[in-house]
């Protein structure tokens, strides 16, 4: 998008609040839009098409991890495309696209039309929506990321319990196949318009800084409206906080028109990020959780019977669970936006180890409740991470094209995962060789995390 002139008047400098909010309201919309492309969305579809297909289960969830699999390759070119086109236009287009597919879904004919179904809602939905929203958050804030992505994690959260009983409620009230027509309908006619007329890139665009810093002290007290930077303006905070005027920089000038840019931002490339040994650190501390905590997930009842527990405790411990995912949201939040990111690595280690050997003895309520809180830090710091981490070590200007690549590792260790509780189980009759082999390797990425330094330019 080409920034606009200091004296250029828009619905961004003229809001009486910060427009980061704006854009993070539309963020979570397009988060709560991909829903359809969810597993928790997806199963509720999952005996309609073994009935109406004549499948049996296993080849239904074969078929949704290959299609998982598939659509995960295509994460990394289309960060890059984000990179260059911006969330504004790309996610329409994604909006409008995942509202298309879902509408097509209805004609699902039999397996070969269902993995392309599956390709389609788990790329577009799945991935490229929840792309495109969260690195839209991260351009508008840098000192409260990890906040803004805490509370947009336990916002779609608290939607995600009214979506499941909603898509109930038409599944028992319509077709299957009506019902992915009104939820393809429903996606396009939110998306595309809240992120077509709403969205916007980033806050330089409009001369401002993430988190609204380019107001100054004067400005505050009078209570002004976002004010947009020019060469005239001072910076009110330290110097290696300040806003700077150069024509060298691409992301400082558009055309004669000089705009804000933040010093203190260093951007790298995806080649550049993957030369540094805190990359492969911490996109193996986010495949672990996501392999392991897929294979625990979808395990989990017959984790529990060899446990001598019941379905019902099972369902009731993911309950609880989700109690504790959306408070660890919250806390990783906190954390990321005052220490360094190996802490938040160490404690979903933690978290993940302790389940993992927790699921092997919790055989009284004492340690049910501790592996609902072990498995729940995992998982409520997991999203927190990737919106915010990623971008604060490799700075915005990429970060599309970053987050597409970590992003495909967490999709492939998710397919892998199940696997390799599937084999422990058949061929050691249960599932402790999986379980040890995560907590090893969870505490091994910990050690790692520990003595790898941060990334730096040489």
């Amino acid at each position: 998008m080409t920034a606009k002139a200091p004296g250029y008047k828009s619905v961004v400098t003229t809001m009486p609040i910060y427009y980061g909010w704006v854009v993070w309201f539309v963020a979570l919309v397009g988060t709560a839009a991909s829903s359809p492309g969810q597993s928790y969305s997806v199963s509720l579809f999952m005996d309609y098409f073994i009935a109406d297909f004549g499948l049996d289960r296993t080849t239904v969830s074969s078929l949704y991890g290959l299609g998982t699999f598939i659509a995960s390759f295509g994460l990394t070119w289309l960060g890059r495309k984000l990179d260059l086109a911006g969330n504004r236009r790309t996610g329409a287009a994604i909006g409008f696209l995942f509202g298309v597919v879902l509408c097509l879904c209805s004609i699902i004919n039999g397996p070969a039309m269902l993995l392309v179904a599956f390709i389609g809602i788990r790329g577009l939905g799945q991935g490229a929506l929840t792309l495109v929203s969260s690195t839209a958050v991260a351009n508008w804030f840098r000192s409260r990321r990890g906040r803004m992505m805490a509370y947009l994690a336990l916002a779609y959260a608290l939607f995600q319990g009214l979506y499941v009983n909603g898509l109930r409620a038409l599944l028992d009230s319509l077709d299957w196949r009506a019902a992915f027509v009104v939820l393809g309908v429903g996606v396009s006619a939110l998306v595309v318009p809240l992120f077509g007329f709403l969205m916007r890139d980033k806050p330089e665009d409009y001369g401002l800084l993430p988190d609204n810093q380019s107001r100054s002290a004067r400005n505050r007290r009078k209570g002004h409206r976002n004010v947009p930077l020019t060469q005239n303006s001072k910076p009110t905070r330290r110097l290696s906080d300040a806003v700077y005027i150069n024509s060298a920089k691409r992301d400082a000038y558009s055309g004669d028109h000089p705009v804000a840019a933040d010093v203190n931002e260093e951007n790298w490339t995806l080649r550049e990020a993957m030369r540094t040994p805190v990359l492969w650190i911490y996109l193996f501390a986010r495949m672990l959780p996501s392999a392991w905590g897929t294979g625990l997930i979808l395990h989990q009842v017959s984790i529990f019977a060899q446990l001598n527990h019941s379905a019902q405790v099972a369902t009731e411990t993911f309950a609880l669970l989700s109690i504790f995912a959306a408070g660890s949201a919250l806390l990783a939040g906190y954390l990321i936006d005052r220490f360094k990111p190996s802490i938040v690595v160490v404690l979903a280690m933690l978290g993940l180890a302790s389940a993992c050997l927790l699921a092997m003895t919790m055989r009284d309520t004492a340690l049910l409740i501790l592996y609902a809180l072990a498995s729940g830090l995992g998982l409520g710091i997991g999203y927190v991470f990737d919106g915010a981490v990623w971008t604060n070590m490799f700075g915005r200007r990429f970060q599309g094209e970053i987050r597409g690549f970590v992003f495909t590792a967490g999709i492939i260790g998710s397919a892998i995962g199940p696997a390799l509780f599937g084999l422990s189980f058949d061929h050691a009759g249960g599932y402790g060789p999986a379980l040890a082999l995560g907590a090893l390797l969870a505490m091994v990425v910990l050690a790692m995390a520990l003595v790898t330094p941060q990334p730096r330019r040489r």
